[in-house]
């Protein structure tokens, strides 16, 4: 069914992948990374700051630090053993595991200053990559052909094509669609992005989401306070 609204008519298809994809994923369980003694600790160690009982607090939190530094530990284990199981490339499961325990929890502004302000530090991620992103470059006004020339339709084929050649385990967008849910979908849906695709260049028109981005920050090396890093 044809929408009027690009938008209305991209959130459908975006509601059907989804589907689609919770269908192939099938119903397992997601394992906790802590336990539910863990669990209980916290819940203790936020009551106690909430009494004012600073010294409990102290003390519960020692306790709470050394419970998830041996739950994660156990996790650890327990990831690395299932994808040897299960024959999928350890190196790729140790970065994973890398990327989920490496956290920015604070990034020095421009001025030389450390902060550990959540909105402090989204401010200082915004202009970094704003700076980074916005184009500095006047380009000249783009006119678009008016002699009749009608743009091709976008085929299947090559939705497929493109599909196989985007790598996977890569930054989730908005949508939360993965490249492996991409490359299993059905005829039906891949017949739906080629007429998508074309009635956008048509148009020249695209959905708002995809003016839209997120990014997840990855320490790589040196400093993990520079936002460079």
């Amino acid at each position: 069914t044809v929408v009027d609204n690009i938008d209305e008519e991209y959130e459908r298809l975006i509601q059907h992948l989804c589907d689609s994809a919770k269908k192939a994923e099938g119903s397992e369980t997601t394992k906790r990374r802590l336990c539910h003694g863990t669990l209980e600790l916290i819940r203790q160690r936020g009551a106690a700051r909430a009494a004012g009982n600073y010294q409990r607090t102290s003390e519960l939190a020692k306790r709470c630090r050394e419970a998830i530094r041996e739950d994660l530990r156990e996790r650890r284990a327990a990831v690395l053993a299932e994808a040897a199981e299960a024959g999928r490339s350890i190196r790729n499961t140790r970065r994973d595991l890398f990327n989920r325990k490496t956290k920015m929890t604070a990034l020095r502004r421009p001025d030389g200053t450390i902060t550990s302000s959540r909105r402090v530090m989204e401010k200082v991620i915004y202009d970094f990559y704003s700076d980074i992103f916005d184009s500095h470059v006047q380009l000249p006004p783009c006119h678009l052909r008016e002699d009749g020339y009608i743009i091709p339709s976008v085929l299947p084929s090559e939705v497929r094509h493109a599909i196989k050649l985007v790598k996977n385990r890569t930054a989730l967008d908005p949508d939360r669609i993965r490249p492996e849910h991409l490359k299993n979908l059905p005829t039906t849906l891949v017949n739906t992005l080629a007429r998508l695709l074309t009635r956008y260049l048509s148009e020249c028109k695209v959905p708002s989401q995809w003016k839209t981005s997120r990014t997840v920050l990855l320490y790589k090396k040196e400093d993990p306070k520079d936002i460079g890093n």
